[in-house]
Formats: structure tokens, sequence, C-alpha cells
């Protein structure tokens, strides 16, 4: 009996899964992740990356048919998958799986909700296809990680190009062949350099991986097609991106068994900024309020990291807001001088205060051999701070808010979510469209809730 390769086994899984087969606790999960994706794209969408985008869009965008969320726009599913994209991934505050290692929610749903109106969908739908979506990202990343990541590829447009097709897919109802061919030419548009982190550059990844998975899916529905080896084949995605020696067939084998959102998990950003920089500010923030600290008693500040995090922290001197969030020193100096860290710590005129540059000088960052290397725990920390009166305090490597572990309440995530939305909607609007979201499954169409993300 021939094994079925990767690209038919994936294009198999997205046509076949049905609605009655999700275990409930996997829906529950979704719509935690939905929400928080739709508050950080609302909040992105004022950002100037996001801007950018939708004059283009506005300038350049086909018929009318998706919202652009945070605006009064409407355009063309591609313009609007790359604007929402985009959005999203503006503040660097939307969630991350650490089996993909990058941010899993925002290119699936910034596609499914430009699919999903094109196809006049329900709100069920929505989350199937975000289920579908994130399963196939963070299998294919099982597959592919931590090599993939570890040479630069920015897994956020690599992998979620490959969910956001695959949402889109099953929202527009292609066949299996169809999905075939969407996945192949999904495969030749993943791409995303760590290079331009700290960038305009790193949330346009997003949008430029929800934009490829709409774009393709609406290409194979019209007849366009790909190899049908795209994934597996020996100049394919998985041997050029993933690994040149191990199989993934085992690991395709457990699509959705069990669902990787219930497995993998997700982990919901408590601050804007990169994941790596999370259990510094929550080290710093606890420090600075036991034991009242002041940035002028601060002699130095000791980061330690695993040896992934250098290559991803890599702005030390910030000087945008951008680049802070890829700052151990900024993001350090920030929580000790300010003592919180939010959408405000990271405008651009902020990386230029004195207190804060004083501060930055004095923070250090050092790969610690203890910090475990695995991919749940690599973002963990040791922070240690030395006095000037020679004291020293030190917080060990711990669980970091917001991880699967450790999950925000549902009262933080909504506080989270009215945070954000409430950037570009008014109060009564940005508590319907948090109470339609978390009954997302009973939402008949889904043009009921884009209406809701317009100012």
């Amino acid at each position: 009996m021939t094994t079925m390769g990767a690209t038919a086994r994936l294009a198999e899984f997205i046509v076949k899964s049905r609605w009655e087969e999700l275990p409930a606790a996997a829906i529950e999960r979704a719509k935690r992740a939905i929400l928080d994706s739709v508050g950080v794209m609302l909040a992105g969408s004022v950002e100037p990356p996001a801007l950018i985008v939708q004059r283009l869009a506005e300038a350049e965008g086909g018929a009318p048919l998706c919202t652009v969320a945070g605006t009064r726009l409407r355009t063309g599913g591609v313009w609007a998958a790359l604007a929402n994209g985009t959005a999203g991934h503006a503040l660097d505050f939307d969630d991350t799986n650490f089996a993909m290692l990058g941010h899993p929610s925002v290119p699936v749903l910034a596609a499914a909700l430009a699919a999903g109106e094109l196809a006049l969908v329900d709100g069920r739908a929505l989350i199937h296809a975000f289920l579908v979506g994130f399963e196939v990202e963070t299998t294919l990343a099982e597959a592919m990680n931590p090599g993939h990541y570890a040479r630069g590829w920015h897994a956020t447009s690599t992998l979620g190009t490959l969910g956001a097709v695959a949402a889109s897919a099953k929202l527009l109802g292609l066949d299996a062949a169809e999905t075939r061919h969407a996945l192949a030419i999904a495969a030749s548009q993943a791409s995303g350099l760590k290079e331009n982190f700290g960038t305009m550059t790193k949330p346009f990844h997003a949008g430029h991986a929800a934009r490829g998975g709409v774009l393709a899916a609406l290409l194979a529905r019209e007849g366009f097609t790909g190899s049908d080896v795209a994934l597996e084949g020996g100049q394919g995605y998985l041997r050029l991106l993933g690994s040149q020696t191990e199989d993934p067939t085992a690991t395709l084998e457990r699509l959705g068994s069990p669902w990787k959102i219930l497995t993998t998990g997700i982990a919901v950003k408590p601050y804007p900024s990169c994941a790596c920089t999370h259990s510094i500010i929550a080290a710093l923030l606890d420090l600075r309020q036991t034991h009242a600290l002041r940035p002028e008693d601060v002699a130095e500040v000791t980061i330690g990291v695993n040896a992934l995090v250098p290559n991803i922290l890599i702005h030390h001197d910030a000087r945008t807001g951008l680049e802070g969030k890829f700052s151990a020193e900024f993001c350090a100096a920030a929580a000790l001088v300010d003592g919180h860290v939010g959408i405000t710590t990271f405008k651009d005129e902020r990386t230029a205060d004195p207190a804060l540059r004083r501060l930055m000088g004095r923070v250090k960052m050092v790969v610690d051999s203890t910090i475990p290397g695995d991919l749940e725990h690599h973002v963990w920390t040791r922070v240690g701070v030395r006095l000037g009166n020679g004291r020293t305090l030190e917080i060990p490597p711990r669980e970091v808010p917001g991880h699967p572990s450790a999950p925000l309440s549902r009262e933080a995530l909504l506080a989270k979510f009215a945070d954000c939305a409430g950037r570009v909607l008014a109060r009564d609007r940005v508590d319907s469209l948090a109470e339609m979201l978390e009954g997302l499954e009973g939402c008949p169409d889904l043009r009921s809730l884009t209406a809701l993300l317009r100012p």
C-alpha cells in the first residue's frame, strides 16, 4: 500500500474535517484565540505599518466585499487579508505557539475573515476553519522546527501561509484536488526573514501569509494548478525549509489526533513585545514592586537567556519602538522606570527617554546554559539585579504569564480585549463585539460580526 504524500495528506485532512468531530475544548480554545486576535487586530489598525497597507488597499484594492478591521474600508479579499494580517501583528501583541516558534492565530484568522466574507459563512464555519488552519501550521511546525526557525526563517510567515491556505480552502469549499493545488501555490509564496525583526516588515509577514493563503485558494478554485508533491518533493517545501533528513510522514499522520491547540496550546501576550521579553518584563516588574526599586538604585541588570534568544532579541541599542520590542535592554529599562509595559511603551520617542537610555546601558544579556532549551521553556530567563549598595536580587527561570500552563483569566483576557479594541471602537461596540465573539458558534452570518469591526 502506497503511503499518502504530505500534500495529499494535508488536503485530505482539510476537506474531510467535520464540525461534529471537533472537541468542545478545542472550540473553546479557538474562541479565546479569535477574541484575542480580533482585539490586537483592531488595536494595530492605527499603527503606521497597517495605515500604509490600508492606503494601498484603498488605491489598488478590488471589489468592496471584505472588511478592513478598524476602518470604514471594504476591499477585495486578498487585500483585506493583507491589511488585517499586518494590523494584527503590528503591535507584536498577538499570541504565540512554542511548537511553531511564531504567531499562529493572526495569519489564519485574517485569511479566514476574508475568505469567510467571500463565502458568506457563519460563525461556526469560521471557528472550524481557524482550527483546521491552526492544526496544519502547527503540525508542520512539529516536523520542521527548531531547525527551520534557527536558520532564520520567520515561522509566522512561512508556516502561517500554509495555515492560512488551509483555512481559506475550507471556507471556500475546495475539493481535494483543488486543495492540493492551493497548498502548492501557497508553498511557493511561503517566506519571511527574521533579519527583518524590529521593522515594519515583521508585521507585514503576518499579512503576507494571510494574503498568500487567500490568493492561493481563490486561484485553485478557478482552476490554477501546482505540483501534487509541492510539500514533500525533492525540491519542495519540507525539504528546502525543513529538515533535510527527517521524514514528516509520522507527524502528519497525527493531524487532529489530538488537536494541537489542546497540546501545544496558545500563549496569550500580556505585553505588546516579543515573547522572549515577557519573562524579563514580568521578573523586573515583580522585583520593582516587591523591593520598591528605583532606577537610580540599580547598578546592573543581568539577564540570562537560552542560546536561541540572542538571535531574536537583536536590538541592543533600540532607537525605534519596533526595535524596542526586540530589545532585552529596552524592555528591562522600561519595566524598571515605568513600572508597567503597554502599547504606549513602544512609541518611538520613548527610546530616546534619558532615564531609559541610562538604564539600558546597565543591562546585559548573557547565555545561561541552565535554562531549558526545549521549545516550551526557551523563553524563560534568569534575571539578576545588583544594587548600588552591593545587594543582589534574583528571579530564577519560571513560568511566563499567559503561557498555556499559566493562562490569562477570562477577566484578564477581556480586559486586554477592551483596552485594544477601545483604541478604535466606542465602548458599547466593544462590549457587543466581545459578547458576539464569546458566543461565536451561534453567529448566523459572519457579516454581523465584521460589521462590528468598523468604527
